[in-house]
């Protein structure tokens, strides 16, 4: 039987029982190893003991991108140098980039979670898993690669762009899943039709980042290439990376991986939690991140969370698509 990446909690209650335990050690582990974080944590009054539940998140000081900016080059690092193993940076062009830095227990729990992607997608280890995302500095491709390699697929690293090849490859491959942004999905279509391949090429799924897609678009590209499913994988920089969460089949929302991090939505005024189900800012909190814990990073993205269980059956919380910034 192949290995599951899935959690092995069953309730609420002890989702709530490990996200309690993360955020202690998260908390305790940035107080004690990161200048940063001390110093913030210091000035609003609050120590590692003062965390005692999980209603005790609302004490801590938010960080947002400014912060991960002024500490450049080594922002929120709360772990010795010699324990760093690699670091990723965003793709933005204006101003200094925010440079994240990963232990190795970083870079395999992303592996494990990314990997959870691809069993909640439905992929088999007979999958041909073609990775046209821009691979470099940025987390996009090194991560679908990281995940598909842990969840023992067939990786094919093409990499953005160079229609040829994705097209060459779609065959020769018999790719079965692409993972791509939805306008590289709509562009590999309509080059499909074009080129009078549809009957030649094995692909049922696509994943999809990085960019919004419209309902519309997303239809098109399902009918021209004759797929099962689409799917919407989230990712930031900041939090490892793409893989943080995919929706399942049923397509009800994005499963979050919520015993790796905590999800707030929170109304961007007020900075308090919005209810079930309206939309708001993601904050996010890491519970096992090493390198560059995150406590109450604000995102600036919005979304909601959807209440409800998934027809799935997962235990794992849902929000919805972005819905902008």
């Amino acid at each position: 039987m192949s290995k599951s990446f899935m959690p092995k909690i069953k309730t609420k209650k002890e989702l709530a029982e490990l996200q309690l335990k993360g955020l202690k050690w998260t908390v305790n582990h940035a107080y004690r190893g990161s200048t940063f974080y001390r110093k913030r944590l210091e000035e609003a009054g609050v120590q590692p003991k003062d965390i005692r539940s999980l209603k005790d998140l609302q004490q801590l000081p938010f960080t947002t991108s400014k912060d991960l900016q002024e500490g450049y080059p080594f922002p929120l690092l709360s772990v010795p140098f010699e324990k760093v193993v690699r670091i990723h940076a965003s793709s933005g062009t204006t101003g200094k980039r925010k440079v994240l830095a990963y232990t190795q227990k970083d870079i395999n729990d992303w592996a494990d979670f990314f990997a959870r992607c691809y069993e909640m997608a439905g992929l088999t280890h007979e999958d041909r898993v073609q990775i046209a995302v821009g691979y470099g500095v940025w987390t996009a491709g090194v991560g679908f690669q990281l995940g598909c390699e842990r969840f023992g697929a067939m990786a094919i690293p093409a990499g953005p762009g160079n229609l040829d090849m994705q097209c060459q490859f779609l065959v020769d491959m018999k790719t079965t899943a692409m993972c791509c942004t939805a306008s590289m999905g709509l562009l590999m279509a309509e080059e499909v039709l074009k080129r009078g391949i549809k009957d030649q090429i094995h692909l049922k799924k696509m994943i999809f980042g990085s960019e919004r897609s419209s309902d519309a678009m997303r239809s098109r590209i399902k009918e021209i290439l004759n797929l099962d499913h689409l799917f919407d994988i989230p990712g930031m920089t900041e939090l490892y990376g793409p893989g943080t969460g995919l929706d399942c089949i049923y397509h009800t929302g994005i499963h979050y991986w919520a015993d790796y991090y905590i999800l707030e939505i929170l109304d961007r005024e007020t900075l308090k939690s919005v209810p079930e189900g309206e939309t708001g800012e993601m904050v996010v909190t890491t519970l096992r991140k090493e390198a560059a814990p995150l406590i109450r990073y604000r995102t600036r993205d919005l979304t909601r969370l959807i209440p409800g269980k998934c027809p799935c059956g997962s235990i794992l919380p849902r929000h919805d698509r972005l819905l902008g910034r």
